[in-house]
């Protein structure tokens, strides 16, 4: 069959996952739903994984391709994936996550359930140590808001349509943390319909200590900037608030004066003398260890 004969492709990029790139391609063999292609992007590994790939794509002749690019970066690696596409529909997955039997066939019920939809999501459970870490969460209702400061366009917890994906611009090499963050403002802002699927939560992301997920931290600044602000432009200025209130949570993480500077440099590009104390409000809430100062917020945003 032609990739193009499909209804959804698969895109995981990896690097230096030879160990445990294997149990995610288990789950891949174990699908309900078969009809589907895969794109395995190797992101210029050095640990054997690129041999792992070919392999389990050798067992799949005409249903799967490895694709080699050199650029570092998942969004990179992605754009890689994205660009060889022929199906309908694109769901981009991890090297070191699972999905269970029934995660593609309930992606496709609700796609043939909802035939002019954009996106389709779903909700997705951390593991951290062998326990479940947090639920990663999807809804249809204040997308923006909710992609910005819980992550429902986190790269696992939806896919679309392979059109809308280039429309939007595509990932974006130069973000190296919060990519699908920064691309899901982008889709979000061209997207029609936008639905969920109604199924157990079937996929279970693997927290691993080198991924890009466990570097959000004050420390990483010049990056956090580069999504950050490509997210702004995104939003527009009537919602650019939004992005320094993130920024301000962000800088309650951090330690010493850094925080402090981070904040009131946040706080300088506010106009709105209330939302400036309401930011002040959230640091300190943050700052004490406390959880949610965006959704007690959002009420006045």
């Amino acid at each position: 069959m032609e990739q193009s004969e499909f209804e959804i492709t698969v895109v995981i990029p990896v690097y230096n996952r030879a160990g445990i790139v294997g149990r995610t391609l288990e789950t891949l063999d174990a699908q309900v739903f078969q009809d589907f292609y895969v794109i395995l992007v190797d992101n210029n590994s050095t640990d054997g994984t690129l041999e792992v790939l070919q392999q389990w794509a050798g067992k799949h002749p005409g249903r799967a391709t490895v694709l080699m690019q050199p650029t570092p970066g998942a969004a990179a690696a992605r754009q890689m994936g994205l660009d060889a596409v022929a199906t309908p529909w694109t769901i981009f997955f991890d090297s070191d996550d699972e999905m269970s039997a029934m995660h593609l066939a309930n992606i496709v019920k609700t796609i043939d359930l909802h035939p002019d939809a954009d996106i389709i999501g779903w909700e997705t459970r951390m593991i951290r140590n062998g326990k479940i870490y947090r639920k990663g969460a999807f809804t249809t209702r204040d997308m923006q808001f909710r992609s910005l400061f819980n992550g429902i366009m986190a790269t696992l917890r939806y896919c679309a349509r392979t059109e809308l994906f280039r429309a939007a611009g595509g990932w974006d090499p130069q973000v190296r943390i919060w990519d699908d963050i920064e691309l899901g403002a982008r889709l979000i802002k061209r997207a029609g319909k936008v639905c969920k699927v109604k199924a157990p939560v079937s996929v279970f992301t693997y927290l691993q200590d080198d991924s890009i997920s466990m570097a959000e931290t004050v420390s990483n600044t010049e990056s956090i900037d580069t999504a950050l602000g490509r997210i702004s432009r995104t939003l527009g200025p009537e919602r650019a608030h939004w992005v320094e209130l993130k920024r301000i949570i962000l800088a309650a993480s951090g330690d010493g004066a850094e925080a402090y500077r981070l904040r009131d440099q946040a706080l300088s590009r506010v106009s709105s003398p209330l939302r400036r104390q309401l930011f002040r409000l959230a640091f300190a809430w943050t700052k004490a260890g406390l959880p949610g100062a965006a959704r007690i917020l959002r009420p006045f945003l």
